[in-house]
C-alpha cells in the first residue's frame, strides 16, 4: 500500500477510564434514576488527574476520532483508572461498542495503573454517598478509614497481575486476532501467556521469578508496523517472600531506564524487527507507555538542582535509554506516563530518536494525537478534547460534597467546558499539592506572598536569601530609584511595570506549569499580554549574574529560565518529523475547532 494511502492512526495516552456506572458492589448515589459511583473531587483536588471526568473525555474523544473517519486506535497505556477488574471490564465494554458501531480497531500496549506483577495488589477508593460523605471501596477488607461512613469490601476493585489482567482487554492488541496481517512476540508467534515468559532478579540476586511481557508487533494493514512495547518492570524486593504483598517493586518510576537491566531481550528483539522492517519496506513505529527521553523540553536537571529528586525528575529516562534504542533501530517512539505534551529528540552523528509525548485525557492540556503516514514522514496532528460540555450530574454531586465538606475548589466549578476544568485543576494544584510536596518551604512561602511586581525587583537587587526577600521587597516597594531603574528597564523591554502588581506569583507559577505541561497547547490559555510581561521579567533573571545559587535571585532565574525553555522547544501541536533527517517542522492545523482553539501551529 503506498504511504499516501495508509489509513491515520489515532492515539490516546492516560485515558485513565472510571466509569461512574460501574457495579462495586457499593450502593453510591442516585441520579437520573441511575445508580452512580463518583470519586470524591476532594481526590481529584489534590491528584494530577481528574475522575469522574475520564468516562466522558473517553467517549468524546473517540467520538472525535469516528466523525474523523479513523478506524485504528493506539492506547499507551493506564487506559484505566487503577486496574481494578470492574474499571477494566468498563473500557472492554467501551471499546467493543466503538469497534461495533465505527469498525475500530484498537492496539493497546500496558501501563503502571493496569496490571501489577505476577498475582496483582489491592486497591482502595473514596466514593460519595447521598448525603456528601463518602464511604470506602476496598478489595483488602482490613482497610480502615476513620472519616469514611462505611467500609465496603469488594473484589470488584482488585487490580489483577499478568496474565489474568490482560484477558478482559485480550482482543485489543494482546493476542493474535483475525484480520491481523503479523503478529508476533520478543518470543516468537505464540500468543500464550506461558510462552511468553522471562526472568527477573532482585537487586541482590536471590531471588528470580518468572513474569510475562506483553509486547508484540503487529500488521495493521498493508506496509505499516506497530512494534507495542510493554515497558513496566517488576523487580523483587530483596528478602520479601514471592506471592506476598509487597515482594514487587512497582513499576512508576522504572520504565525505560529498568529495562536496559531487566529486559534487555525485548531491545534485542526491537533491533531484529527495526531490521526486518527496513528489509521488507514496513513503516515502523514504536510505542510505550513510558517515555524514551526527557519530555519536559530539557529542563530535568534544572528541576533537580532547583527541587530535590522529585516524583516527576525520578521518572525521566537517561541518555542511556537514548543510546539503546537508537542501537536498536528505533527513530520514532511515543508515549504517555508523564501527561505531557512534548516532543524531544536525540541526536548521535547522523542518526536521530524522536519522542512523541501524547498528553492525557483526564489532565491539562486534554488532548489526543493523529498520525499520517507518508513517504519517509510523519504528520503529526494534536487535537483537543476542551470543547467537551461538563456533566450537570456531576456538578450537582460536587456541589453536595462542597456542602458537607466545605472543600475549596478554586475555579474548577466556575467554568463551562472541560477545557476550562482542567486549566482550573492544574492551577489548584500548584497550592495544593506541588508547593506542599515538591518545593523548599522557604522558597514555596516566598511565592505564596509576592507578586510578579516584587520577583521583577528582586533581578535588580542585590542577592538575598529567600527568608530575607519578603523584607527586601517590601524596602524595594518603597524605593523610587530602584521601581525607576524597573520601570525604564521594562519599557525598554515592550512592558509596562504597573501591569506586574495584577499578578500575583502563585499566578506565575500555575502558569509556569502549564507551559511545562501543555507546551504548544499552553499557548492559548494564556493572554499574549501576560506572557510578555513573564518573558521581560525572565530577560531581567537572565541578564542578571547570580554566583550564589542559594540567593533567592538565582533559584528565581532557574525558574525563568526552564519557563523560556518550555516556550522554545521543539513543536508540539501539529508537526512533521522527515524520517531521513530528523528534521522536525511546525504544521498548519488541519483539525477542526477544538484543535484551533487551544492555539497550537
Amino acid at each position: 500500500m503506498p504511504p499516501s494511502e495508509h489509513p491515520r492512526i489515532a492515539v490516546i495516552a492516560d485515558a485513565h477510564f472510571h466509569d461512574p456506572y460501574a457495579d462495586f458492589g457499593f450502593p453510591g448515589i442516585m441520579q437520573g434514576g441511575r445508580r452512580l459511583t463518583f470519586r470524591l473531587l476532594a481526590d481529584a483536588a489534590r491528584s494530577t488527574r481528574v475522575f469522574n471526568e475520564s468516562y466522558f473525555a473517553l467517549h468524546h474523544a473517540l467520538d472525535g476520532i469516528a466523525a474523523s473517519g479513523i478506524h485504528h486506535v493506539v492506547l499507551l497505556g493506564d487506559y484505566s483508572d487503577d486496574g481494578q477488574v470492574e474499571t477494566v471490564q468498563g473500557v472492554k465494554k467501551v471499546l467493543d461498542s466503538y469497534a461495533a458501531r465505527y469498525g475500530m480497531r484498537f492496539y493497546a500496549t500496558v501501563g503502571n495503573h493496569d496490571i501489577f506483577g505476577a498475582s496483582g495488589r489491592h486497591r482502595a477508593k473514596r466514593f460519595m454517598n447521598e448525603d456528601g460523605s463518602y464511604s470506602v471501596v476496598s478489595s483488602d477488607p482490613h482497610v480502615r478509614d476513620r472519616g469514611a461512613r462505611s467500609i465496603v469490601a469488594s473484589e470488584a476493585m482488585y487490580c489483577q497481575g499478568y496474565p489474568e489482567g490482560l484477558d478482559a482487554v485480550a482482543d485489543f492488541g494482546f493476542f493474535p486476532r483475525s484480520g491481523d496481517l503479523h503478529w508476533e512476540t520478543p518470543f516468537g508467534s505464540d500468543g500464550d501467556p506461558a510462552a511468553r515468559l522471562y526472568e527477573v532478579r532482585s537487586p541482590d540476586g536471590k531471588t528470580t521469578r518468572s513474569l510475562m511481557d506483553a509486547s508484540y508487533l503487529i500488521e495493521p494493514f498493508p506496509g505499516v508496523w506497530l512494534l507495542m512495547i510493554d515497558a513496566n518492570v517488576f523487580v523483587p524486593v530483596d528478602g520479601a517472600v514471592p506471592g506476598e504483598a509487597g515482594d514487587l517493586a512497582d513499576s512508576t518510576s522504572a520504565g525505560w531506564n529498568a529495562m536496559l537491566t531487566h529486559k534487555r531481550f525485548v531491545l534485542d528483539w526491537m533491533k531484529d524487527v527495526s531490521a526486518r522492517a527496513r528489509r521488507l519496506g514496513k513503516s515502523l513505529l514504536a510505542f510505550s507507555h513510558y517515555p524514551v527521553l526527557d519530555p519536559l523540553d530539557g529542563t530535568a536537571d534544572e528541576e533537580v538542582s532547583l527541587l530535590g529528586r522529585t516524583g516527576m525528575s525520578a521518572r525521566i529516562p537517561v541518555a542511556a535509554v537514548a543510546e539503546a534504542l537508537i542501537g536498536a533501530g528505533i527513530d520514532v517512539h511515543f508515549s504517555g506516563h508523564l501527561h505531557v505534551n512534548d516532543t524531544a529528540q536525540y541526536r548521535n552523528g547522523d542518526r536521530f530518536l524522536v519522542n512523541v509525548a501524547v498528553p492525557a485525557l483526564v489532565a491539562f492540556p486534554g488532548a489526543y494525537k493523529v498520525i499520517t503516514i507518508g513517504e519517509r514522514r510523519l504528520d503529526i496532528e494534536t487535537v483537543g478534547i476542551d470543547d467537551m460540555p461538563l456533566n450537570p450530574q456531576l456538578r450537582q454531586t460536587y456541589d453536595r460534597e462542597i456542602v458537607r465538606s466545605g472543600l475549596d475548589a478554586g475555579g474548577m466549578l466556575a467554568v463551562g467546558d472541560y477545557g476550562g476544568f482542567l486549566f482550573e485543576h492544574l492551577g489548584h494544584l500548584v497550592g495544593r499539592r506541588f508547593l506542599k510536596r515538591e518545593w523548599p518551604q522557604d522558597l514555596a512561602a516566598l511565592i505564596r506572598v509576592l507578586d510578579l511586581a516584587d520577583l521583577a525587583a528582586l533581578a535588580l537587587m542585590e542577592p538575598v536569601a529567600a527568608d530575607d526577600a519578603v523584607g527586601a521587597t517590601a524596602a524595594a516597594r518603597a524605593d523610587r530609584v530602584l521601581q525607576g531603574r524597573l520601570a525604564a528597564r521594562l519599557k525598554a523591554a515592550g512592558a509596562r511595570a504597573e501591569l506586574l502588581r495584577d499578578i500575583s506569583a502563585m499566578d506565575f507559577l500555575a502558569d509556569w506549569y502549564r507551559l511545562r505541561m501543555g507546551s504548544d497547547l499552553a499557548l492559548e490559555w494564556i493572554a499574549d499580554g501576560r506572557m510578555a510581561l513573564y518573558q521581560a521579567v525572565g530577560r531581567l533573571y537572565a541578564e542578571g549574574n547570580w554566583d550564589d545559587v542559594n540567593a533567592a535571585q538565582a533559584r528565581f532565574a532557574l525558574i525563568f529560565r526552564m519557563f523560556e525553555k518550555s516556550i522554545s522547544g521543539l513543536p508540539s501541536g501539529n508537526f512533521r518529523i522527515d524520517r531521513t533527517t530528523g528534521a522536525i517542522a511546525p504544521r498548519a492545523s488541519q483539525a477542526n475547532a477544538p484543535l484551533e482553539r487551544l492555539g497550537t501551529n
